[in-house]
């Protein structure tokens, strides 16, 4: 049998072969194992979907009974292009080609047919993205007209099967030129997209959206998708070892993140978006030593925290995403008052999120804090600095249009103002919370690998938000501010602030 390739180079497919051979050899998982994997991932998609598919049919019945001027269709648009931006950006941050790190260091030193080594590793994100992209078509026109037909759902899913695919397989002549980061921008671009189009929906309601039985966006969508394979077919001998090697690390931090449900991991793994070789320019600092001999060493912590969220588009678009999550309570009047309540916090804790990633990076590298010659719940209050002012900017206008639709502005400005330290004191409290201790017995369910206390550990920072969102909750349910409810904010915020630069208690070692 030849297993030879071009210039007698050995071929992709007997590499892998001999590399299954291997596996096998030494392998000790039965295939019952297997199998047992395989159902739990299919039942857990399984119910999602179907979780999510009555979702969207409760909310085409709730439509379907509004007023024409409050068509909540446009919303699930404006979801569905969030999910598309989120995918775009997720592929280009960790695939759609990668090897892991046996791979890399197995395969890639050999002088072997990169084509059909590379092409296997397609298939896996190629699938996912399809099946996300098919799903998303299926709830979407689901969210249109609950009472679709058969024929109707099946255009949309082929649709968003082909739209998915081609997106995958798109990405690959871009990480072959070196331009993934183009891609990264354009998930960026998406997701930004997504507030300007509500507040321009919210300001111009357009036209209700009808369910058309074309089946022209299916065909289009597949002749998309064949144009995207040949090309990546092409481009896979050209993408570099580096890349593979970057994706691949990336992809394992991400799957280990995911199955211990670590959000701080799960925040790094995804950070990966590629840097220019050359320097963009240098920031100036010239009137920092002047603030320091003012207010001592620690507010080089707030400069630097405040830089880095400057110079991270993606996390101001963030900020923008959590203000168009939170207005959809005014935006859509129908809906019941504790979702719409439910809906501000989350908002909230979107943009107050993106806001602390100087205090995650200091968590994760512990001597960032340690090298200033300050109390480390100085340091603390200092990193709390720029997500309080974030906050504190990006409540004008979200509680501006809350107070717009009770005819009260200065209350309900005055609330969410007094609140906007509790956003950023618990994101903080998150960013600092303990790390989860896996050398013990640990408990293995469908959702992740948990060590005992793991609920304890993911509650630190959202127990802060949700104990702090009590008056603001009230006010949405009763529709009012009251000089009660300012009181019992100012109470809360004091205590969620105290929680958030209190240092944790080390456990002694016995």
């Amino acid at each position: 049998m030849n297993t030879s390739g071009a210039e007698g180079y050995p071929s992709g497919g007997a590499m892998r072969r001999w590399t299954r051979f291997v596996l096998r050899a030494r392998s000790s998982t039965s295939a019952g194992e297997l199998l047992s994997d395989a159902y739990t991932v299919v039942l857990t998609l399984a119910v999602t979907v179907a979780m999510v598919a009555a979702l969207a049919r409760s909310q085409g019945l709730l439509r379907a009974g509004a007023p024409p001027e409050l068509d909540t269709a446009w919303i699930t648009v404006l979801l569905a292009v969030a999910v598309l931006g989120v995918a775009t950006g997720l592929l280009a941050r960790t695939g759609p080609v990668s090897l892991g790190g046996a791979q890399t260091a197995w395969w890639l030193p050999l002088p072997g047919e990169r084509g059909s080594l590379l092409r296997p590793s397609l298939v896996a994100p190629t699938v996912a993205s399809a099946t996300t992209g098919a799903a998303t078509g299926l709830l979407l026109v689901l969210a249109l007209d609950p009472a679709v037909t058969a024929g109707h759902g099946v255009a949309a899913a082929l649709a968003g099967l082909g739209l998915g695919a081609a997106l995958a397989l798109g990405l690959v002549p871009l990480e072959a030129a070196g331009r993934r980061r183009v891609a990264g921008t354009a998930g960026d671009l998406l997701l930004a997209l997504v507030p300007v189009a509500a507040l321009g929906l919210a300001l111009a309601p357009p036209a209700p959206l009808t369910v058309s039985g074309a089946w022209w966006p299916a065909a289009a969508a597949a002749g998309l998708a064949v144009l995207a394979a040949v090309a990546a077919l092409r481009s896979l001998p050209r993408v570099h070892d580096s890349e593979l090697r970057e994706r691949g690390a990336a992809t394992v931090e991400l799957r280990g993140a995911s199955l211990t449900m670590d959000t701080r991991a799960l925040g790094r793994a995804l950070d990966t978006q590629p840097r220019r070789g050359r320097r963009r320019g240098s920031a100036r600092f010239s009137a920092v030593p002047g603030l320091v001999r003012t207010l001592g060493p620690g507010v080089v912590v707030a400069v630097a925290d405040a830089r880095l969220l400057l110079r991270a588009p993606r996390r101001l678009v963030q900020l923008g995403c959590g203000a168009a999550l939170a207005l959809l309570a005014p935006f859509v009047p129908s809906l019941p008052a504790l979702l719409s309540a439910l809906l501000v916090v989350a908002g909230a804790w979107v943009a107050a999120l993106t806001t602390a990633q100087g205090a995650r990076d200091a968590e994760a590298v512990p001597a960032v804090d340690a090298l200033l010659p300050v109390a480390q719940r100085t340091v603390r209050t200092w990193r709390l600095a720029v997500p309080v002012l974030a906050m504190l900017g990006w409540t004008v206008p979200v509680f501006a249009v809350l107070g717009s639709t009770h005819d009260d502005v200065a209350g309900w400005l005055a609330l969410g103002l007094l609140a906007a330290p509790v956003w950023a004191g618990g994101a903080v409290r998150s960013a600092y919370r303990p790390q989860a201790d896996f050398s013990g017995p640990l408990i293995i369910t469908p959702m992740g690998v948990f060590p005992p206390g793991m609920a304890t550990i993911a509650n630190t920072g959202p127990d802060v938000v949700l104990l702090g969102a009590i008056p603001l909750l009230v006010a949405v349910l009763v529709g009012a501010v009251t000089p009660v409810l300012l009181g019992l904010q100012v109470a809360l915020t004091a205590l969620a602030v105290v929680l958030a630069v209190r240092p944790a208690r080390r456990k002694e070692d016995p």
